[in-house]
């Protein structure tokens, strides 16, 4: 027979489910077939009879692998052709010399070629074109690096911190943190748990949360609508009544309008550009705006039988907005 191909290794990746694998390479005997699991952070041996059958030796095409226990998700299974690096044959002079025994050991030294070939696969090596010879590793000591010698001849272990090296984590004294992770960072630079947990909030709700922090009328740190920012100045609201604003002399920022009827909105001089907010008490009553005031296309509609109707002006050089309205209450 002959050894027509080159591979001596496959690769499979568990599922939990199947434990029968090809074995895509012809072997000799079934201790010639190395069985290895690996979880990504080492690899087992696996013991023929005990933890895997083999089927399949001698046969060109390969065999199968069944494993007793099949390989869960995250763990890979090598099958490897990894022979004795022996010769078996013993020619006595004078003797018969059958083609079958001659083939079998030239097939036997093609596979130790092939296994020797995937080891040299996976190592380190110069170019081709290198003229670099006789590099060695150093015996390895701790916490030293692999550099190369002063003339670039040979390797050597280093002191990390002799190289001006930057090693991980790096230490608060040296500008880090001497964390490996963000909870540790901010521990080492002193946060304490409430500063932890308002770093790591994914909203402004739950910093607040965190601090412990909720005002007492959260209409005044958070807007109701987007974008708006119901700032409420003075230290008493203006009080009104009646069915018109017309006359109206504005002296702070949110004003108390009890309805008597229907009323109008009407045009209002603002002493200043800001926000100003109108809490109306509808009494079952509407409100008509007057068209000096931009509408925004947003605003709920007003219900007379809301407890209170809260309004938002905005002015600014002189353009007066009803960005905001709604309905308390109802």
């Amino acid at each position: 027979m002959t050894i027509s191909s080159t591979l001596t290794k496959a690769i499979y990746a568990g599922n939990g489910s199947t434990s029968g694998f090809a074995v895509p390479f012809m072997f000799l005997r079934d201790e010639d077939v190395e069985v290895i699991l690996s979880d990504g952070e080492s690899e087992a041996v696996l013991t023929i009879s005990t933890d895997y059958q083999l089927a399949g030796a001698g046969d060109q095409s390969g065999g199968l692998c069944t494993l007793n226990v099949a390989p869960v998700e995250g763990e890979t299974l090598v099958l490897r052709r990894n022979p004795a690096l022996v010769q078996e044959v013993d020619y006595v002079e004078n003797d018969a010399f059958p083609a079958a025994t001659h083939e079998a050991a030239l097939d036997k030294l093609t596979m130790i070629c092939q296994a020797l070939a995937e080891r040299l696969d996976r190592t380190i090596t110069f170019r081709v074109s290198s003229a670099v010879t006789g590099v060695e590793l150093p015996e390895p000591e701790s916490n030293q690096l692999l550099a190369w010698n002063g003339d670039a001849s040979n390797l050597t272990n280093r002191d990390a911190a002799a190289m001006d090296a930057v090693l991980l984590p790096l230490a608060v004294e040296q500008g880090g943190t001497g964390g490996s992770d963000g909870t540790q960072a901010m521990v080492n630079l002193g946060m304490g748990e409430t500063g932890r947990s308002v770093a790591v909030a994914g909203t402004s709700s739950e910093a607040l949360a965190a601090m412990d922090a909720e005002p007492a009328d959260t209409a005044i740190l958070k807007a109701d609508l987007a974008d708006l920012l119901r700032a409420v100045y003075g230290e008493e609201p203006q009080e009104i009544s009646g069915t018109s604003l017309t006359g109206l002399s504005v002296t702070r920022n949110h004003l108390l309008w009890t309805l008597t009827g229907d009323a109008t909105f009407d045009d209002v001089d603002f002493p200043y550009d800001g926000t100003y907010v109108f809490h109306i008490y509808p009494a079952g009553h509407t409100v008509t705006f007057s068209s000096a005031y931009k509408l925004s296309a947003s605003l709920e509609e007003q219900d007379p039988a809301a407890g209170e109707i809260r309004v938002a002006v905005e002015v600014f050089n002189g353009r007066k907005s009803l960005v905001g309205l709604q309905n308390m209450g109802a």
